[in-house]
Formats: C-alpha cells, sequence, structure tokens
C-alpha cells in the first residue's frame, strides 16, 4: 500500500455490498485505525489492533473480515458448509451484543449468517443457533469453550479468532478459560487478532504465553492508553465520607443530561442508586452490576439507550459500550488500575462528540491520581491529566470549551 493519506473508503474496501453499508451509515471517511487496519487486515498474519476509545476499532476489524470470508465464498471455498469462519470473543455479554448488532446491519448487505452465544443464553433458542448455519458467531469465552467441548462447534472452517478487548480476556480472570480455547486453534490457516484500547506493561509476555510461537505485527502502535481529546476533565475534591450527600447536588447542578455513574463495587452501586431514585424521583435512574440475571441487563440496556437518565453501574459497563447520548461520567469511586479509569471515561467522547468526566477525590485517592497520571501521562494536554483540574462541587461554573 502507499503512503498517501486515505481519506475514503472506497480507497481500502473493494466490496460493493460493504461500500453500500458504509454509505448507509454516513460514514465520511475512515478513522485512523481503520485507515490503517483495514487495509493490513486483507492480507495474512496475526495482528494485533490498538486504538484509543471510541477510534472505530469494531469495524476496523469486521469490514476486512467479512471481506475476506467473501472472497472465499466467490472462490468456492465451501467445504463444511455452514460452520463458521470466524469467531469474536468479549469479555461481558453487553460488549458482545453491541457488536453483534453492528455485525447483523453488516450481514444485512454482506449476505452472510451472524449467530450470537453468550452467558445467560439457555434452552431451546440456544441449540436452534449450534444447529443453524453461521459464517460468524459472536460469542463470549465460557460459552465458547462450552461449545468447543460439547461438540456443537467446530474449529474445520475457522479461519479468523477475535479477541475484543483483548487486554481483559488474557488477564487472570479469564486465564484459564482462553486458554483451552487457544489449545484448540491449533490449524495453520487460523489468524488471531488482538484488539485493545489499553495496553498492560505485561502485554506482550501474556501475549507469548498464550499464544506460543505466533508472531503477532501491530497496528496503531502508540495509539493505545490515550484519553480522548474532546472530554474535558473536572476533579471534585470531596471526603469519602461526604460521597453519597455531595453526589445529589452533582446531579442537581452539574449533570442535567444523561450520564453514568461508576461505583466501586456491587452494594455501594445498589445503595446509590436507591438513593438517587428516593431523591430524584421525575428522573430515569437505572442499576446495573454483574449479578443480575442475563434478561435484567439486556432490559436495563435497552431501556437506557432509549430513554437516558442517569446509570448507576460497575466496571462490566466500563469496556466498549457505545451509547450516543451520553454526556458526563462520573467516578464516584476511583478505579484503583489506570485501564479501567481510561476505559470508563472512554463510554463519552466517542466517534467525534464530546463529554465531561467528573471524579470525586478524596485524601485516600492520591495513590490512585499518581498511578492514573503515570500511566496516562502521556497526552500532551495538561487539562487531560486527572490531577488537571480541581474545583468545588458547590461553586463549580461551567467552563467554555476550547
Amino acid at each position: 500500500m502507499s503512503s498517501k493519506k486515505v481519506t475514503e473508503f472506497h480507497e481500502i474496501i473493494n466490496n460493493k455490498q460493504l461500500l453500500e453499508y458504509v454509505r448507509s451509515q454516513k460514514f465520511e471517511r475512515p478513522t485512523s485505525i481503520q485507515a490503517k487496519a483495514i487495509p493490513a487486515l486483507m492480507n495474512d498474519g496475526h495482528y494485533q489492533l490498538q486504538g484509543k476509545t471510541g477510534s472505530g476499532k469494531t469495524l476496523a476489524y469486521l469490514l476486512p473480515v467479512i471481506a475476506k470470508i467473501k472472497e472465499l465464498e466467490a472462490e468456492n471455498h465451501a467445504e463444511n458448509e455452514g460452520e463458521p469462519k470466524a469467531v469474536i470473543l468479549f469479555p461481558t455479554r453487553e460488549l458482545a451484543m453491541q457488536v453483534y448488532s453492528i455485525a447483523k446491519d453488516l450481514s444485512h448487505y454482506a449476505k452472510l449468517r451472524i449467530r450470537k452465544v453468550v452467558g445467560g443464553d439457555k434452552g431451546k433458542s440456544l441449540k436452534n443457533v449450534f444447529k443453524s448455519k453461521m459464517d460468524i458467531l459472536i460469542t463470549t469465552p465460557d460459552r465458547c469453550l462450552r461449545a468447543f467441548n460439547n461438540k456443537e462447534l467446530s474449529t474445520a472452517n475457522l479461519r479468523y479468532v477475535i479477541f475484543d478487548e483483548a487486554d481483559q480476556l488474557l488477564e487472570d480472570s479469564f486465564k484459564a478459560t482462553v486458554e483451552e480455547i487457544t489449545k484448540k486453534l491449533t490449524k495453520p490457516h487460523m489468524k488471531i487478532y488482538l484488539v485493545s484500547a489499553s495496553r498492560p506493561l505485561d502485554f506482550d509476555e501474556r501475549v507469548a504465553g498464550f499464544f506460543p510461537g505466533k508472531s503477532f505485527v501491530t497496528i496503531g502502535k502508540g495509539e493505545e492508553n490515550v484519553l480522548n481529546h474532546k472530554v474535558d476533565t473536572y476533579n471534585l475534591s470531596v471526603e469519602e465520607s461526604d460521597k453519597f450527600i455531595f453526589v445529589n447536588e452533582f446531579i442537581k447542578k452539574q449533570a442535567k443530561k444523561n450520564g453514568l455513574i461508576f461505583v466501586g463495587n456491587k452494594a455501594r452501586s445498589k445503595k446509590l442508586a436507591e438513593q438517587l431514585k428516593q431523591e430524584f424521583g421525575s428522573r430515569k435512574v437505572f442499576l446495573l452490576h454483574k449479578d443480575l440475571e442475563a434478561k435484567e441487563r439486556t432490559s436495563v440496556v435497552s431501556e437506557f439507550r432509549k430513554s437516558g437518565g442517569v446509570l448507576v453501574v460497575t466496571d462490566i459497563f466500563a469496556r466498549g459500550i457505545d451509547i450516543p447520548h451520553l454526556q458526563w461520567v462520573l467516578n464516584f469511586d476511583l478505579p484503583s488500575e489506570a485501564d479501567y479509569y481510561l476505559h470508563r471515561t472512554g463510554r463519552v467522547g466517542r466517534a467525534g462528540r464530546s463529554g465531561d468526566v467528573f471524579n470525586f477525590i478524596t485524601s485516600r485517592d492520591v495513590d490512585r491520581q499518581k498511578n492514573i497520571n503515570k500511566v496516562l501521562g502521556n497526552q500532551g494536554r495538561s487539562d487531560l491529566r486527572i490531577s488537571g483540574k480541581m474545583i468545588q462541587l458547590a461553586s463549580r461554573s461551567r467552563q467554555k470549551r476550547k
């Protein structure tokens, strides 16, 4: 590919059906990561795809994978017809279902069969998925491994395995399951894609451990661990004992539109949601944590997408989720890890939109602040650092965006 800057999708996509989809979505031009990744992924090889939150990574791998599957069809590679050519793995059902919706829209143009199997799926509908023909399966690690072990899912025709939010999927919490999955990915024609917005210091060691002997080409190096420049960050100085008091003031004065409140654990999230529902009876307040039933989690996300309001969440909602009407994020409890701060704040300012991030900062958060700034301190703009703007909740006046 030439060094000429890509400004149009037709310069990197030859498939007419996919170009029709792009036009239907009114995407004016590829994002930076799409312009780099799409032509690269049309070639063979294993890839690490890195880009900041909200930069368009999903289409950066979906478009070339679908294009390659359509090429296989055209070449009459129809052996094991009906078995998946691509499997895409996600750490949460919410993220899997979001990408499933995008992939289904794409499939109407590309004429592919997209299926999903995620945590909470069961019974007859689950059996029907594996009985049906599919080109792409969207799933979560536990469900994927169970399907392999039960002989419901075959690797015979599998060409592409994508780990979306790879840094989380390669963490200890998923290690045993993902290791078992990777043991089944032995055929030489299988290509592995690792997609992430954050990159822990030991990420290369993790990758080498999970995929021994495989060499990965990195696309978008330097675009990971980057905060969005269209997000304004404000720190609100409070005492730990006052958080549940000041949050009401915050909602009244600072948070007129739709937003997320990230809380450190399930018990605190439940307490806060109940408090806000009592205090703001006329405003929609939702609660989401991992111990809710799958059906209820789906209902909460769907209703919040539709009506807006305030969604109180734990880190289950920190990664990848895109809700266009979000205006702000409040870190009620500051996360202990910088990558979770990055992902939480990445819920706003996506796809060129602007947004605000607010942090409740207590005297106990000094070390967490330092760690976040150490990891994310390469932004080149002091106002994006978590230590950049310290304000008192009761007296904050709105600052105009630059």
